[in-house]
């Protein structure tokens, strides 16, 4: 028998995010691929020596202003700790300096493009020139800046290009306004493509945001469960006793017989106040196997990683599922604090008392948190117990990292436990 969980039709946004922001550098290239043709076969030499380096010099700026605007998502980052410092979600401005070249080479574009203007077969390429420029700084811009910025390089190519071809007669089949119509509109595509391309990356960036919310929030609410239950239960037998403590303080030496029967029944009740505890601590880690790994698929799923199982809980004996579910327990809380993990596969294994359970995602760090049990084969708190249950138990947990960012959390036992 096997139980499969499984996400359908979910969106990766770390591939999402990746594939827009190559698409966004790959534009560059492609809008002044064509101008590049017109360079190498239709020119003569004295244009070529003069636009190629134009052309050379947008496509470069055009790369460095997408990679400001566009950063990669910060990698390695522990959910809730925020951006690290010269990383982050947000676009990077450039500086002054940079702000000044570009806007230069901007000028200098529009420019090439009404020297070429006038040539009906060639307008629409060398649009590309000033409209890959315009498109990378309009990148950084805040909403109201970047239209007056479209507005402003759209009106001026189209006037540049109309007065161009009207002044020169070399092409009389030139109809009119088609150079306006030509660089303006171009310009605009141009723009509107990688601002589409902008705001879905942002897009993605906002739902990463929300699945390690959502991871957090998933750990906090564990934890509050547990703490509620301790506090609902202890809560009040802490209270008698502070006042009964207090009471046989007060009765020392004015009725000692009073003062002593007080003293037995802070006894009892801090007796049964253990006896309490123990049975929440144990009832939390004792857990069915097959419970605890829909909790960790309901978990998982809820940050947003594909999550299967495979195997059958019920196949495990009844006296090893407490450490197994505690394993699964511990594996997946590292999946949402230590890891940015995608994809995680539990493989259960059973056969005649021989079990072995193993956890294993994607998306581990370069360098494993090793303080807190964390995704890495440190000696962190949380893999320390584990290790210690499953030896009292005649098995063993190990770890491992492999260099493509997975990550295996294994235990196993050979034997079945004493009942």
């Amino acid at each position: 028998m096997s139980t499969s969980f499984a996400v359908a039709g979910v969106v990766d946004p770390g591939r999402l995010g990746l594939l827009t922001r190559r698409t966004l550098l790959a534009l560059g290239p492609m809008w002044l691929l064509l101008a590049a043709n017109d360079v190498v076969f239709n020119l003569d030499p004295v244009r070529t020596a003069l636009t190629a380096p134009v052309i050379v010099a947008v496509l470069v700026q055009h790369t460095r202003l997408v990679r400001r605007a566009v950063p990669p998502r910060a990698v390695g980052r522990e959910p809730g700790a925020g951006p690290p410092e010269g990383q982050g979600y947000g676009p990077r401005s450039p500086s002054a300096a940079e702000w000044r070249w570009s806007l230069a080479l901007l000028a200098v574009a529009v420019a090439t493009w009404g020297e070429m203007a006038d040539r009906p077969y060639t307008a629409l390429d060398w649009a590309m020139v000033p409209g890959a420029m315009t498109a990378a700084l309009a990148l950084s811009l805040p909403a109201r800046a970047r239209r007056r910025l479209l507005t402003a390089v759209a009106l001026v190519c189209a006037v540049l290009g109309e007065a161009v071809a009207q002044w020169r007669h070399e092409t009389p089949g030139l109809l009119p306004g088609v150079p306006a119509a030509t660089g303006a509109g171009m310009l605009l595509f141009v723009a509107a493509v990688e601002l589409v391309l902008l705001r879905l990356w942002r897009a993605v960036l906002e739902a990463e945001q929300v699945r390690e919310a959502t991871a957090d929030l998933a750990v906090a609410e564990e934890r509050m469960r547990f703490a509620a239950d301790l506090h609902d239960l202890q809560g009040h037998r802490l209270q008698a006793i502070t006042l009964k403590g207090e009471l046989a303080e007060r009765l020392i030496g004015r009725s000692d017989h009073e003062a002593r029967a007080q003293l037995r029944e802070i006894t009892e009740l801090a007796r049964a106040a253990l006896e309490e505890s123990r049975a929440v601590v144990h009832g939390y880690r004792s857990a069915s196997l097959g419970t605890e790994l829909a909790n960790a698929v309901g978990l998982l799923e809820a940050a947003g990683i594909r999550t299967a199982v495979d195997g059958d809980a019920e196949r495990v004996p009844h006296q090893l599922q407490p450490a197994f579910a505690a394993l699964v327990r511990e594996g997946v809380t590292n999946i949402l604090r230590h890891s940015r993990a995608r994809h995680c596969r539990i493989t259960v294994t059973a056969d005649a008392g021989r079990v072995r359970v193993l956890l294993c995602n994607d998306g581990a760090p370069a360098h494993p948190a090793t303080d807190r049990g964390g995704s890495g084969s440190g000696n962190g708190s949380g893999l320390a117990g584990l290790r210690e249950r499953f030896h009292a138990i005649g098995g063993h947990v190990g770890t491992t990292t492999h260099p493509d960012g997975r990550f295996e959390l294994a235990g196993h036992t050979d034997r079945e436990a004493p009942a």
